[in-house]
């Protein structure tokens, strides 16, 4: 994939931002840019005063914030997982015993 090719731009706060997909992930970047100016108007509707910069930092600290506790109960999860499986294990074990 030629990435200068796969370009896409979009008007996200009044700036005009060029995004391209990663290929890591499933979501387009459209889905992205609508995601953030979905938060961005949450944030304006409530506090039409901040400027657009502070409301994209403000977008991007929740967004963060939200990763950060998905992928902490992503760990905790898996975490869950291993235990159960290793109990589940131990008991299977213990019958063939």
């Amino acid at each position: 994939m030629d990435n200068i090719k796969d370009n896409l731009e979009f008007n996200v706060l009044g700036y005009q931002v060029k995004f391209s997909p990663t290929g890591d992930h499933n979501a387009s970047p459209r889905e992205a840019v609508e995601l953030v100016r979905q938060e961005a108007n949450a944030i304006k509707s409530k506090a039409p005063s901040l400027a657009d910069g502070q409301v994209a930092v403000l977008v991007a600290l929740k967004l963060a914030s939200e990763k950060l506790n998905l992928a902490k109960e992503y760990k905790d999860n898996i975490q869950d997982l291993k235990k159960a499986a290793q109990e589940a294990l131990n008991l299977v074990e213990s019958a063939q015993a």
